[in-house]
């Protein structure tokens, strides 16, 4: 199934939301604003 993500990114903290092919929400989330957060975020959904 695909999966598809919007990040509103800003300084201090990343808004992130996931969703499916179908729109549905699958997770939504505050990140800190390193890219190495947002890296394991994304790992642990385990999406390829």
């Amino acid at each position: 199934m695909e999966h598809y993500a919007g990040i509103d990114v800003s300084l201090e903290h990343s808004s992130v939301c996931v969703v499916d092919a179908q729109g549905k929400i699958v997770k939504e989330a505050k990140v800190a604003g390193e890219p190495e957060d947002l890296v394991a975020f994304f790992k642990g959904f385990g999406f390829a």
